[in-house]
């Protein structure tokens, strides 16, 4: 039997780091011009990742990210959810590192730093993902 609060901790940051994510794939619903662009107003997307796409193909990765989140939160697949959670994170945080090491260069906003203790709260998540069984549908 895993202690109780080492189940309870785990369980915390699988529904912080849901509320987190999934703030960004209802984006990608609900606003996908803000990841596709527009015009000569490029998106997310071609802002920090450099690549164009169309608002159709971000509705449709809102809608399997929103899927995968929910499958997070229920606990199962941890391997994949988890793992895939962290690596979301991860990418976030690399795709933002000149703001997140330069925060008060050009256009200060400090708010990029903040990607660095949620990828290390995904990390621990993902390496503890075994140990996460409170109110998990999966083991």
């Amino acid at each position: 039997m895993e202690d109780r609060s080492t189940q309870y901790a785990l369980f915390s940051l699988r529904v912080s780091i849901f509320l987190l994510v999934i703030v960004w794939a209802v984006v990608k619903v609900m606003a996908p011009g803000a990841y596709a662009g527009a015009g000569d107003n490029p998106g997310i997307f071609q802002n920090f990742y450099g690549i164009s796409v169309g608002s159709q193909i971000v509705l449709a990765l809102g809608v399997a990210q929103i899927l995968f989140l929910i499958a997070y939160l229920l606990g199962v697949f941890k391997t994949i959810t988890v793992g895939g959670v962290m690596l979301m994170n991860l990418a976030s945080m690399i795709v933002s590192w000149d703001k997140i090491l330069f925060p008060f260069a050009d256009r200060p906003n400090i708010l990029f730093i903040a990607a660095v203790p949620v990828f290390g709260a995904s990390l621990a998540h993902f390496l503890m993902r075994d140990k996460d069984t409170f109110l998990s549908l999966g083991r």
